[in-house]
């Protein structure tokens, strides 16, 4: 009988460690808490700003392309995927500048329109990350000896994203972003005020909130139960209630848990593994080479940072075109990632899971 690593049969089901899972659940609420308390609505654009650029929502998009040149089984995982990410990003990349350029230059009262378009994807995104490392933790009590997943509560999963994508987009398109405001979050149509009253936003959290509280008492019946699940599924499920009540804060919040996971998830898929057939850095290299990457990204953040003492030197327009090239490069990412986290795939999940350690 082989034996379970250590830090599986210590840690009790977590998927990085208890203090390290805890942090990436609780430290976004911590941090924006603190600058809500600390500045109150006036805190937003610092708390936007950490979210994005510190705790990762923007800045670990380049992370999905240096683990693909770091780890080649991820980019080959099937004979025509390194074909298909390689040039399905760069054409993503290209058409989403050109869409982003172009509407800004030809039709610039319309430049939320497509920023609406990308943060449809981008919210389809985040549900999708979630409901993978959900699976994650699937994974983890088995290598516990814990039950499989009830049939429920794999059926309620696989409703995750579509339910999540449905509230989140009516109230970031549809819904006022507040009380007293005649605007949604997200203005697709310039200067068209929110089609649905505010109170529409507490009947969608009220919908939300009783899909994941169905989830969570299905989670709750398991013996044992799983507290690390329960604790992610609970965390997400409270972030995306606050994006449709509060948008503007529940989007910071959610945005840097999922920069967070991003962060870990891929530091532990860049680690050496047993049996890498091509190199790659060592274990001590990893952090290094992903903040080096990510410096460019935070250079950018820097430069449109609310606090204005830290802002660099930089030419005059300088800011607004990076910000359209990473707003492409974050679609790329959606693309690559779309084909490289492909579960269903059994050579993908091979390879994923291996990376992952949970082979």
């Amino acid at each position: 009988m082989t034996t379970l690593p250590h830090t599986i049969s210590a840690e009790r089901g977590w998927i990085h460690g208890a203090a390290l899972d805890l942090g990436i659940f609780l430290g976004p609420w911590i941090v924006v808490a603190a600058l809500w308390a600390a500045r109150g609505g006036d805190g937003a654009s610092t708390a936007l700003w950490w979210s994005q650029f510190v705790l990762g929502n923007t800045t670990h998009v380049v992370l999905t392309f240096v683990l693909l040149a770091a780890r080649a089984d991820v980019l080959r995982a099937t004979p025509s995927q390194a074909r298909i990410v390689v040039a399905g990003s760069l054409l993503t990349f290209a058409l989403s500048w050109a869409l982003f350029r172009g509407v800004k230059a030809a039709i610039p009262d319309w430049t939320d329109f497509a920023l609406a378009v990308a943060a449809i994807f981008g919210t389809h995104h985040r549900l999708s990350q979630a409901k993978g490392i959900w699976s994650l933790y699937n994974l983890r009590g088995a290598q516990l000896s814990r039950p499989a997943p009830s049939g429920r509560e794999r059926a309620l999963q696989q409703h995750w994203v579509s339910v999540g994508l449905v509230v989140v987009m009516v109230a970031w398109l549809f819904v006022p972003s507040g009380p007293g405001r005649m605007f949604p979050l997200l203005q697709a149509i310039p200067r068209e005020p929110a089609m649905l009253p505010h109170a529409a936003a507490y009947l969608l959290a009220a919908a939300w909130l009783a899909f994941v509280a169905a989830l969570l008492v299905e989670l709750g019946r398991a013996s044992p139960r799983s507290a690390p699940k329960m604790l992610h599924v609970g965390t997400h499920g409270a972030a995306v209630t606050l994006a449709v009540v509060a948008p503007l804060w529940g989007s910071i919040v959610w945005g840097a848990i999922h920069g967070l996971e991003y962060y870990f998830l891929c530091a532990r898929m860049m680690r050496p593994r047993e049996g890498d057939a091509a190199p790659g850095p060592s274990a001590r290299w990893v952090w290094p080479l992903m903040l080096l990457s990510m410096a460019p990204l935070f250079l950018v953040g820097l430069a449109i940072a609310p606090f204005a003492a830290v802002r660099p030197a930089l030419p005059s327009g300088w800011a607004e075109e990076a910000l359209i090239v990473v707003n492409a490069l974050v679609m790329a990412h959606y693309f690559a990632d779309a084909f490289i986290y492909r579960f269903r795939i059994p050579g993908v999940r091979q390879v994923a899971l291996r990376r992952l350690g949970f082979a």
